[in-house]
């Protein structure tokens, strides 16, 4: 963890790493939002420690590699992640890194999941919100 002093403020800056249509859709979702990354990265922590989602069934997600080597010929390959920098207030990121010693696994993993969480459940893209819906749908009918 960095700690970043700015407007009289300090905060953590975190890497992680996300999948890189991830990434890109976290940005989109900001902008669609009216908040900087930043704000959007904030608001995201402190919802996820309130709603505690970890509690209620989701898993941790492990965060991957941005390259992999291939076995037979020794060279690497992308993998289609990418590293992001996540900041947040230093308190927050304080309360983050105790919950990812509770639970035992990294910080990186926790913050990649606590942005998953984000992405797919609290605002999922609209091709996921159609699927969701004609699921609900069937489930309806069949009843």
């Amino acid at each position: 963890m960095r700690v970043l002093q700015e407007r009289g403020s300090r905060y953590a800056e975190v890497s992680t790493r996300l999948p890189v249509k991830m990434h890109l859709y976290t940005k989109a979702l900001a902008f669609a939002l009216g908040k900087t990354l930043k704000s959007m990265y904030q608001d995201c922590a402190e919802q996820f420690l309130i709603e505690a989602p970890w509690k209620y069934g989701l898993r941790w997600r492990p965060t991957k590699g941005l390259t992999t080597r291939l076995s037979e010929v020794g060279s690497k390959t992308v993998t289609g992640w990418t590293q992001v920098n996540v900041r947040v207030r230093y308190e927050t990121a304080i309360r983050l890194e105790a919950l990812a010693a509770k639970e035992k696994i990294s910080v990186s993993s926790l913050y990649y999941t606590m942005l998953y969480w984000w992405a797919w459940y609290q605002y999922p893209p609209a091709y996921e919100r159609e699927q969701r819906a004609k699921a609900l749908a069937n489930k309806g009918d069949s009843s």
